[in-house]
């Protein structure tokens, strides 16, 4: 039968909480241990991916500032600028060389900062030229020239982005005169730089797009930043910020950074979440079903063993299962001494089951064995087509006995009659019985009226040669019984109560007329 709070459930109840419990531990894991250490994974590879970024950058602007570099040193450059190289322009300054090196614009200019020479190509039609001044086929470089001019007069060599006309990289280094510490004037490098830059064309995935933002008065003119924002889900947002070449502003480069690290190593954890959790599910399984096997189950068992005792009380009771016995643990041990406790009790509803159909004083059988054995033994007897001899035996005079001896003395002479009675009746279908205080009924399958009569009366003689005195009596000076016979024959059977009242009539006779005699009941 189901119980409703049985083990089972209980188990089951605190194996889901302490699944629950491990899921939560884990999802808070997750979110309080895994996710910060992954974003923190994440931001010290964007830093890293910065400084890749970085410097890819500064790369370019070394790179730029070497040839700048080149070029204002070069002994060429320095005697164009003294007037004696007048073909300099024509061999030098050509659109070949500029390709060499990567640059979109030249500008030389004199110790005043005036123009000497601007050359490059057009950022709209590609076309190379050069001239003296930034006209004519040079216009396109006019706007470019006067925003490198409001920065010559800085002494500073370190290439920086301009912003205005548009965003290029800038290197700008002094012509020295020969043999003069003076300087004859200074040249700048000019490399347009596109609104998606490449700084690493080796590398596609790595785009910045610029922008420019006006400086405010308490931002280091020095410093680079990097800004990493988490702008949703799937990219990070690096933003690198760089002092630029034109006065008051800042060139803002900014790029997308793949999240994948981070989707992988929540996909991960959720795995191993999932993992878990069936791990777990599985392991619950497998305890519940060790559980019900090796205690639910023996539980079970026992309780059924112990409601089956329940509901047959005075039966003999059947040992508990001998595979439960059998076990080594706490539930073996309780078996056993369900064994040994119902061995006991057998014992004791056996022995309570005599002594309620027993007589107390003599042993023998008690008016309740008689009741229930009588009508079994004459429906068996009379199924062989056998008769049956009931005797009923009185013992004379026995209240003047008691009177005269005491009790004691008259539960001694009932018991010697018990022991003479059970000498002589030995055969296992006699049934004799102690029906009241001084009556004794004998039951004696496949015995006739004669024979029964006969042992009757040896039943008498026996008991007159046991020589107790009694000396009240006034029938003998020992003490005597009378009896009373009556037969159940396969032609005339009698129910066991007449058997026993007929019996008794007889009796009745006898010790009417006289005493230390036997009579019998009229076959009907």
């Amino acid at each position: 039968m189901p119980y409703p709070n049985s083990l089972r459930n209980r188990f089951i109840i605190t194996l889901s909480v302490m699944l629950v419990l491990v899921m939560g531990i884990l999802v808070f894991i997750l979110h309080q241990l895994m996710i910060p250490n992954l974003i923190s994974e994440e931001r010290q590879s964007a830093h890293v991916y910065a400084n890749a970024l970085q410097k890819s950058i500064d790369h370019n602007a070394s790179t730029l500032s070497d040839m700048t570099w080149q070029w204002a040193s070069w002994v060429s450059t320095r005697e164009f600028m003294a007037g004696r190289l007048p073909d300099f322009p024509a061999t030098h300054i050509t659109s070949a060389v500029f390709a060499d090196h990567d640059a979109d614009m030249m500008l030389i200019t004199n110790s005043n900062d005036g123009v000497v020479r601007v050359a490059g190509r057009n950022p709209v039609t590609g076309e190379f030229t050069s001239c003296a001044r930034p006209e004519g086929p040079c216009l396109w470089t006019l706007e470019q020239v006067r925003q490198i001019q409001r920065q010559l007069p800085v002494t500073d060599t370190t290439p920086r982005i301009g912003v205005s006309p548009e965003f290029a990289l800038l290197s700008t280094w002094p012509i020295a005169r020969q043999n003069s510490p003076l300087l004859s004037g200074k040249l700048t490098l000019v490399r347009f730089l596109p609104g998606q830059w490449q700084p690493n064309p080796a590398d596609h995935t790595s785009t910045l797009t610029l922008s420019a933002v006006r400086q405010g008065t308490d931002t280091d003119a020095d410093s680079t930043a990097v800004d990493i924002d988490s702008t949703s889900d799937d990219n990070l947002r690096l933003t690198l910020s760089r002092d630029s070449a034109t006065p008051g502003y800042l060139v803002v480069m900014s790029t997308r950074m793949d999240r994948e690290s981070l989707r992988d190593g929540i996909k991960r954890f959720n795995l191993t979440m999932l993992g878990a959790m069936g791990l777990l599910l599985a392991l619950m399984m497998l305890m519940l079903w060790v559980f019900r096997t090796i205690v639910l189950r023996p539980i079970a068992e026992l309780s059924r063993y112990a409601m089956a005792l329940r509901q047959a009380p005075g039966e003999h009771l059947e040992s508990p299962p001998s595979w439960l016995q059998a076990r080594g643990d706490e539930l073996g041990v309780m078996a056993r001494e369900f064994q040994t406790l119902i061995k006991e009790l057998n014992d004791r509803n056996a022995h309570l089951k005599a002594l309620t159909n027993r007589d107390a004083l003599t042993g023998l059988g008690n008016r309740r064995l008689l009741d229930r054995q009588l009508p079994r033994i004459l429906s068996l007897t009379h199924r062989l087509e056998r008769p049956v001899a009931l005797i009923m035996i009185d013992v004379d005079h026995f209240k003047l006995y008691n009177d005269f001896y005491g009790h004691p003395e008259g539960d001694q002479c009932l018991k010697t009659i018990a022991e003479t009675l059970s000498d002589i009746f030995q055969r296992e279908s006699d049934l004799v019985a102690r029906i009241g205080g001084e009556e004794f009924v004998i039951v004696l399958p496949d015995f006739d009226l004669d024979r029964a009569m006969d042992i009757a009366r040896g039943v008498c003689t026996a008991m007159e040669a046991q020589c107790l005195p009694h000396e009240r009596s006034p029938t003998h000076k020992y003490v005597t019984i009378s009896a009373g016979v009556a037969i159940s024959s396969p032609e005339h059977p009698l129910p066991g109560e007449v058997l026993i009242k007929q019996a008794d009539e007889a009796l009745y006779q006898v010790k009417k007329g006289s005493r230390n005699a036997v009579g019998c009941a009229r076959p009907g």
